[in-house]
Protein backbone atom coordinates (compact mmCIF):
# COMPACT_ATOMS: atom_id res chain seq x y z
CA UNK A 1 0.00 0.00 0.00
CA UNK A 2 1.13 3.56 -0.55
CA UNK A 3 0.76 6.18 2.18
CA UNK A 4 -2.53 7.58 0.89
CA UNK A 5 -4.11 4.12 0.67
CA UNK A 6 -2.78 3.22 4.11
CA UNK A 7 -4.08 6.41 5.70
CA UNK A 8 -7.57 6.30 4.16
CA UNK A 9 -7.86 2.58 4.93
CA UNK A 10 -7.19 3.23 8.63
CA UNK A 11 -9.66 6.11 8.71
CA UNK A 12 -12.30 3.77 7.29
CA UNK A 13 -11.71 1.20 10.06
CA UNK A 14 -9.99 -1.23 7.77
CA UNK A 15 -6.66 -3.02 8.21
CA UNK A 16 -3.78 -1.41 6.31
CA UNK A 17 -0.38 -3.06 5.96
CA UNK A 18 0.90 -0.97 8.86
CA UNK A 19 -0.37 1.88 11.03
CA UNK A 20 -0.20 5.21 9.16
CA UNK A 21 1.35 8.13 10.99
CA UNK A 22 1.50 11.91 10.95
CA UNK A 23 1.98 14.51 13.70
CA UNK A 24 -0.09 17.55 14.59
CA UNK A 25 1.89 20.78 14.01
CA UNK A 26 4.50 18.71 12.18
CA UNK A 27 5.28 21.71 9.95
CA UNK A 28 6.79 24.11 12.43
CA UNK A 29 9.35 25.49 14.79
CA UNK A 30 11.14 22.28 15.80
CA UNK A 31 12.64 22.09 12.28
CA UNK A 32 15.71 24.23 11.50
CA UNK A 33 14.61 24.66 7.87
CA UNK A 34 11.30 26.10 9.10
CA UNK A 35 13.08 28.53 11.42
CA UNK A 36 15.27 29.65 8.54
CA UNK A 37 12.23 30.59 6.44
CA UNK A 38 10.50 32.14 9.43
CA UNK A 39 13.38 34.62 9.88
CA UNK A 40 12.29 36.54 6.81
CA UNK A 41 8.50 36.28 7.08
CA UNK A 42 5.83 36.77 9.72
CA UNK A 43 3.45 33.92 10.46
CA UNK A 44 0.38 35.22 8.64
CA UNK A 45 2.47 36.14 5.61
CA UNK A 46 3.54 32.50 5.42
CA UNK A 47 -0.05 31.29 5.75
CA UNK A 48 -1.23 33.69 3.03
CA UNK A 49 1.56 32.88 0.58
CA UNK A 50 0.97 29.53 -1.20
CA UNK A 51 4.63 29.07 -2.13
CA UNK A 52 5.75 29.45 1.49
CA UNK A 53 2.87 27.41 2.92
CA UNK A 54 3.64 24.60 0.47
CA UNK A 55 7.35 24.58 1.29
CA UNK A 56 6.75 24.47 5.04
CA UNK A 57 4.08 21.77 4.66
CA UNK A 58 6.48 19.53 2.73
CA UNK A 59 9.52 19.94 4.96
CA UNK A 60 8.68 17.24 7.53
CA UNK A 61 7.71 14.74 4.81
CA UNK A 62 11.15 15.10 3.26
CA UNK A 63 12.81 14.33 6.59
CA UNK A 64 10.57 11.62 8.03
CA UNK A 65 8.57 10.06 5.17
CA UNK A 66 5.24 10.62 6.94
CA UNK A 67 2.05 9.19 5.49
CA UNK A 68 0.22 12.51 5.46
CA UNK A 69 0.94 16.20 5.04
CA UNK A 70 -1.18 18.58 7.11
CA UNK A 71 -1.49 21.86 5.28
CA UNK A 72 0.32 24.78 6.90
CA UNK A 73 -2.39 27.20 7.97
CA UNK A 74 -4.16 28.32 11.14
CA UNK A 75 -7.63 27.75 12.59
CA UNK A 76 -8.12 31.53 12.85
CA UNK A 77 -8.05 32.13 9.08
CA UNK A 78 -11.88 32.05 8.89
CA UNK A 79 -12.15 34.61 11.72
CA UNK A 80 -10.08 36.99 9.64
CA UNK A 81 -12.20 36.24 6.56
CA UNK A 82 -15.35 37.06 8.54
CA UNK A 83 -14.01 40.50 9.37
CA UNK A 84 -12.35 40.20 12.78
CA UNK A 85 -8.79 41.50 12.69
CA UNK A 86 -6.30 38.79 13.70
CA UNK A 87 -2.74 39.50 14.73
CA UNK A 88 0.01 37.16 15.92
CA UNK A 89 2.11 38.91 18.55
CA UNK A 90 5.55 37.49 19.33
CA UNK A 91 5.60 36.09 22.85
CA UNK A 92 1.83 36.52 23.24
CA UNK A 93 0.19 34.49 20.50
CA UNK A 94 -2.96 35.30 18.55
CA UNK A 95 -4.79 38.53 19.30
CA UNK A 96 -8.28 39.02 17.89
CA UNK A 97 -9.29 42.65 18.00
CA UNK A 98 -12.75 43.89 19.00
CA UNK A 99 -13.87 40.70 20.80
CA UNK A 100 -17.36 39.47 19.85
CA UNK A 101 -19.53 39.81 22.95
CA UNK A 102 -22.76 41.41 21.75
CA UNK A 103 -25.53 40.99 19.21
CA UNK A 104 -24.04 43.83 17.20
CA UNK A 105 -20.66 42.09 17.18
CA UNK A 106 -22.12 38.87 15.80
CA UNK A 107 -24.19 40.77 13.23
CA UNK A 108 -21.07 42.60 12.03
CA UNK A 109 -19.36 39.34 11.07
CA UNK A 110 -19.55 38.70 7.34
CA UNK A 111 -20.20 35.49 5.50
CA UNK A 112 -17.33 34.86 3.13
CA UNK A 113 -16.67 33.06 -0.12
CA UNK A 114 -14.02 30.46 0.64
CA UNK A 115 -12.48 30.72 -2.84
CA UNK A 116 -12.42 34.52 -2.87
CA UNK A 117 -11.36 35.21 0.72
CA UNK A 118 -9.20 32.14 1.45
CA UNK A 119 -8.21 30.92 -1.99
CA UNK A 120 -4.56 31.08 -0.94
CA UNK A 121 -5.24 27.95 1.14
CA UNK A 122 -6.62 26.06 -1.85
CA UNK A 123 -3.61 27.18 -3.90
CA UNK A 124 -1.26 25.91 -1.17
CA UNK A 125 -2.96 22.50 -1.14
CA UNK A 126 -2.71 22.28 -4.93
CA UNK A 127 1.00 23.11 -4.75
CA UNK A 128 1.56 20.48 -2.08
CA UNK A 129 -0.13 17.87 -4.24
CA UNK A 130 2.12 18.76 -7.14
CA UNK A 131 5.15 18.58 -4.84
CA UNK A 132 4.44 15.30 -3.04
CA UNK A 133 2.69 13.42 -5.84
CA UNK A 134 -0.38 11.17 -5.69
CA UNK A 135 0.81 8.65 -3.11
CA UNK A 136 0.74 10.74 0.07
CA UNK A 137 -2.34 11.98 1.93
CA UNK A 138 -3.05 15.68 2.46
CA UNK A 139 -5.04 16.79 5.51
CA UNK A 140 -7.04 20.02 5.54
CA UNK A 141 -8.58 21.41 8.70
CA UNK A 142 -10.64 23.98 10.56
CA UNK A 143 -11.39 24.85 14.15
CA UNK A 144 -14.48 23.52 15.92
CA UNK A 145 -17.33 25.90 16.85
CA UNK A 146 -16.44 26.18 20.55
CA UNK A 147 -12.75 26.78 19.96
CA UNK A 148 -13.37 29.31 17.19
CA UNK A 149 -16.02 31.12 19.24
CA UNK A 150 -13.73 31.16 22.28
CA UNK A 151 -10.95 32.93 20.39
CA UNK A 152 -13.41 35.43 18.94
CA UNK A 153 -15.09 36.14 22.29
CA UNK A 154 -11.98 36.18 24.50
CA UNK A 155 -9.86 38.07 21.98
CA UNK A 156 -7.12 35.44 22.15
CA UNK A 157 -6.09 32.41 24.17
CA UNK A 158 -7.66 31.91 27.58
CA UNK A 159 -7.11 29.77 30.63
CA UNK A 160 -10.63 29.83 32.08
CA UNK A 161 -12.83 31.12 29.20
CA UNK A 162 -14.71 33.52 31.46
CA UNK A 163 -16.26 35.60 28.68
CA UNK A 164 -17.03 32.58 26.52
CA UNK A 165 -18.77 30.65 29.27
CA UNK A 166 -20.60 33.77 30.45
CA UNK A 167 -22.08 34.08 26.96
CA UNK A 168 -22.71 30.35 26.60
CA UNK A 169 -24.63 30.15 29.87
CA UNK A 170 -25.93 33.72 30.19
CA UNK A 171 -27.01 34.47 26.62
CA UNK A 172 -27.30 31.09 24.97
CA UNK A 173 -29.22 32.37 21.90
CA UNK A 174 -26.41 34.82 21.13
CA UNK A 175 -23.76 32.12 21.52
CA UNK A 176 -25.80 29.87 19.24
CA UNK A 177 -26.06 32.65 16.67
CA UNK A 178 -22.26 32.95 16.64
CA UNK A 179 -21.80 29.17 16.44
CA UNK A 180 -24.32 28.89 13.61
CA UNK A 181 -22.62 31.65 11.65
CA UNK A 182 -19.27 29.95 12.14
CA UNK A 183 -20.53 26.56 10.97
CA UNK A 184 -22.28 28.11 7.97
CA UNK A 185 -18.93 29.49 6.84
CA UNK A 186 -16.74 26.56 7.89
CA UNK A 187 -18.62 24.05 5.74
CA UNK A 188 -17.69 25.62 2.36
CA UNK A 189 -14.23 26.38 3.76
CA UNK A 190 -13.65 22.66 4.38
CA UNK A 191 -15.27 21.72 1.06
CA UNK A 192 -12.88 24.06 -0.75
CA UNK A 193 -9.93 22.25 0.82
CA UNK A 194 -11.25 18.86 -0.30
CA UNK A 195 -11.85 20.17 -3.81
CA UNK A 196 -8.27 21.46 -3.88
CA UNK A 197 -6.94 18.00 -3.07
CA UNK A 198 -7.22 17.34 0.68
CA UNK A 199 -7.84 13.62 1.30
CA UNK A 200 -9.09 14.09 4.86
CA UNK A 201 -10.39 16.96 6.98
CA UNK A 202 -9.67 17.43 10.68
CA UNK A 203 -11.80 19.54 13.00
CA UNK A 204 -9.75 20.87 15.94
CA UNK A 205 -11.58 21.53 19.20
CA UNK A 206 -8.55 22.70 21.12
CA UNK A 207 -10.57 24.09 24.04
CA UNK A 208 -13.65 21.85 24.07
CA UNK A 209 -12.35 19.93 27.06
CA UNK A 210 -13.14 22.99 29.20
CA UNK A 211 -16.81 21.94 29.10
CA UNK A 212 -18.50 19.13 31.01
CA UNK A 213 -20.08 16.35 28.99
CA UNK A 214 -23.70 17.38 29.59
CA UNK A 215 -23.03 20.95 28.49
CA UNK A 216 -21.07 19.88 25.43
CA UNK A 217 -23.79 17.44 24.41
CA UNK A 218 -26.63 19.92 24.85
CA UNK A 219 -25.03 23.13 23.59
CA UNK A 220 -22.12 22.23 21.27
CA UNK A 221 -22.87 18.82 19.82
CA UNK A 222 -25.66 20.08 17.50
CA UNK A 223 -23.25 22.55 15.89
CA UNK A 224 -20.38 20.04 15.59
CA UNK A 225 -22.71 17.37 14.22
CA UNK A 226 -24.02 19.81 11.61
CA UNK A 227 -20.46 20.70 10.58
CA UNK A 228 -19.62 17.00 10.14
CA UNK A 229 -22.91 16.09 8.46
CA UNK A 230 -23.10 18.88 5.92
CA UNK A 231 -19.40 18.73 5.07
CA UNK A 232 -19.67 14.99 4.46
CA UNK A 233 -22.75 15.50 2.29
CA UNK A 234 -20.70 17.85 0.12
CA UNK A 235 -17.39 15.97 -0.09
CA UNK A 236 -18.58 12.36 0.13
CA UNK A 237 -17.52 9.46 2.31
CA UNK A 238 -14.24 9.14 0.41
CA UNK A 239 -12.88 12.13 2.38
CA UNK A 240 -12.73 11.03 6.04
CA UNK A 241 -13.51 13.55 8.76
CA UNK A 242 -11.38 13.51 11.93
CA UNK A 243 -12.65 15.17 15.12
CA UNK A 244 -9.91 15.99 17.64
CA UNK A 245 -10.67 17.44 21.07
CA UNK A 246 -7.94 18.25 23.58
CA UNK A 247 -8.68 17.29 27.18
CA UNK A 248 -11.65 15.23 26.07
CA UNK A 249 -11.41 11.92 27.94
CA UNK A 250 -14.87 12.59 29.41
CA UNK A 251 -16.37 13.41 26.00
CA UNK A 252 -15.60 10.35 23.86
CA UNK A 253 -19.21 9.17 23.55
CA UNK A 254 -20.39 12.69 22.82
CA UNK A 255 -17.79 13.09 20.09
CA UNK A 256 -18.76 9.75 18.56
CA UNK A 257 -22.35 11.00 18.40
CA UNK A 258 -21.17 13.78 16.08
CA UNK A 259 -20.53 10.92 13.60
CA UNK A 260 -16.95 11.61 12.50
CA UNK A 261 -14.96 8.87 10.81
CA UNK A 262 -12.08 9.24 13.27
CA UNK A 263 -11.74 10.59 16.80
CA UNK A 264 -8.36 12.06 17.70
CA UNK A 265 -7.33 11.23 21.27
CA UNK A 266 -5.13 13.35 23.47
CA UNK A 267 -2.39 11.69 25.53
CA UNK A 268 -4.49 11.55 28.70
CA UNK A 269 -6.87 8.95 27.23
CA UNK A 270 -6.09 5.30 27.92
CA UNK A 271 -6.19 3.42 24.58
CA UNK A 272 -8.01 0.41 26.06
CA UNK A 273 -10.65 2.70 27.56
CA UNK A 274 -11.17 4.52 24.26
CA UNK A 275 -11.44 1.25 22.33
CA UNK A 276 -13.98 -0.11 24.79
CA UNK A 277 -16.09 3.05 24.81
CA UNK A 278 -16.15 4.08 21.14
CA UNK A 279 -13.73 1.89 19.19
CA UNK A 280 -16.50 -0.08 17.49
CA UNK A 281 -18.02 3.15 16.13
CA UNK A 282 -15.05 5.14 14.84
CA UNK A 283 -11.40 4.83 13.95
CA UNK A 284 -9.02 6.26 16.54
CA UNK A 285 -6.05 8.58 16.18
CA UNK A 286 -3.29 9.20 18.69
CA UNK A 287 -1.94 9.44 21.22
CA UNK A 288 1.70 9.68 22.37
CA UNK A 289 2.39 12.42 24.91
CA UNK A 290 4.34 15.11 22.97
CA UNK A 291 6.63 15.62 25.98
CA UNK A 292 7.86 12.05 25.50
CA UNK A 293 9.88 13.38 22.58
CA UNK A 294 12.21 15.19 24.98
CA UNK A 295 13.43 11.82 26.28
CA UNK A 296 16.40 10.02 24.63
CA UNK A 297 15.66 8.55 21.17
CA UNK A 298 15.68 4.99 22.52
CA UNK A 299 12.92 5.91 24.96
CA UNK A 300 10.96 7.63 22.19
CA UNK A 301 11.13 4.46 20.11
CA UNK A 302 10.03 2.35 23.06
CA UNK A 303 7.08 4.60 23.88
CA UNK A 304 6.04 4.78 20.24
CA UNK A 305 6.01 0.98 20.18
CA UNK A 306 3.91 0.96 23.34
CA UNK A 307 1.24 3.16 21.72
CA UNK A 308 1.26 1.15 18.50
CA UNK A 309 0.88 -2.09 20.47
CA UNK A 310 -1.95 -0.64 22.57
CA UNK A 311 -4.02 -0.04 19.43
CA UNK A 312 -2.92 -3.20 17.61
CA UNK A 313 -6.33 -4.88 17.90
CA UNK A 314 -8.29 -1.74 16.93
CA UNK A 315 -9.64 -1.83 13.39
CA UNK A 316 -8.61 1.61 12.25
CA UNK A 317 -5.77 3.40 14.03
CA UNK A 318 -3.77 6.42 12.87
CA UNK A 319 -0.66 7.07 14.94
CA UNK A 320 -0.19 10.65 16.12
CA UNK A 321 0.84 12.62 19.15
CA UNK A 322 -1.86 13.43 21.67
CA UNK A 323 -1.40 17.13 20.91
CA UNK A 324 0.78 19.27 18.67
CA UNK A 325 4.53 18.76 18.57
CA UNK A 326 6.33 21.24 20.82
CA UNK A 327 8.68 23.89 19.37
CA UNK A 328 11.92 22.68 20.97
CA UNK A 329 11.42 18.97 20.21
CA UNK A 330 14.71 17.35 19.11
CA UNK A 331 14.74 16.25 15.48
CA UNK A 332 16.38 12.99 16.61
CA UNK A 333 13.24 12.16 18.56
CA UNK A 334 11.09 12.43 15.46
CA UNK A 335 13.59 10.25 13.62
CA UNK A 336 13.27 7.62 16.34
CA UNK A 337 9.48 7.84 16.32
CA UNK A 338 9.18 7.28 12.57
CA UNK A 339 11.87 4.60 12.55
CA UNK A 340 9.63 2.59 14.90
CA UNK A 341 6.51 3.29 12.83
CA UNK A 342 8.22 2.25 9.59
CA UNK A 343 9.65 -0.90 11.19
CA UNK A 344 6.11 -2.26 11.49
CA UNK A 345 5.80 -2.71 7.71
CA UNK A 346 5.64 -6.46 7.00
CA UNK A 347 8.72 -7.86 5.28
Amino acid sequence: MNSLERFVSACRKQSPDRTPAWVMRQAGRYLPEYREIRKGHDFLEMVHTPELACEVTCQPLRRFDMDAAVIFSDILVPCEAMGQRVEFVEGVGPVLHDPIRSEAGVAALSDFSAREATGFLAAAIERVRAEIGPDKAIIGFCGAPFTMASYMIEGGSSRNFEHTKALLYGDTPLFYALAEKLVTNLIPYLVMQAEAGANALQIFDSWGGALDAATYRERLLPHVARLVRETRAAVGREVPIILYLNGGAHLLEVLADADPDVIGLDWRVDPADAIERVGDRVALQGNLDPCTLFAPPAVVGRETARVLDAFADQEGHVFNLGSGILPKTPVASMEALFAEVHSRLPG
